[in-house]
């Protein structure tokens, strides 16, 4: 009987940390690539930029991005990674044939999807029941 409480209470501390450091590798993801967008949109906005140069931006925030997708989709659904990708390459159709107000619309929708993301990997009583 002690045996199988050590073993259940030594899986439950692994998944409780195992969690915890997910969690916190998601925010600091999460938290990078959130921050790159800021600064791509406030660019686009101020327009101080051409499009080519933003573009090339973009590509290196995508490259970012798929950096961190690869650590993010061991423990994330695929399905809320594929949109975070579509988003980036529908911001960068936008910006290739140089229409700013619909790639601010797709980064805010970005933004919030990799909010919605964070949100749900958090360690709380709602995420787990």
């Amino acid at each position: 009987m002690k045996k199988e409480l050590i073993i259940v209470l030594i899986i439950i501390v692994c998944i409780i940390i195992g969690s915890i450091v997910a969690q916190n590798n998601t925010k600091k993801e999460i938290a990078d690539i959130d921050n790159e967008l800021e600064s791509l949109k406030t660019e686009i906005v101020e327009n101080n930029k051409s499009y080519l140069e933003l573009n090339e931006e973009l590509d290196k925030i995508y490259e970012n991005w798929e950096e961190k997708d690869k650590i993010l989709s061991l423990y994330i659904e695929h399905n809320e990674l594929e949109k975070i990708n579509l988003s980036l390459k529908t911001i960068k159709g936008f910006l290739e044939v140089d229409i700013t107000n619909e790639s601010v619309q797709e980064i805010e929708k970005c933004i919030a999807t990799l909010e919605h993301i964070e949100e749900k990997q958090a360690f709380n009583i709602k995420n787990i029941f």
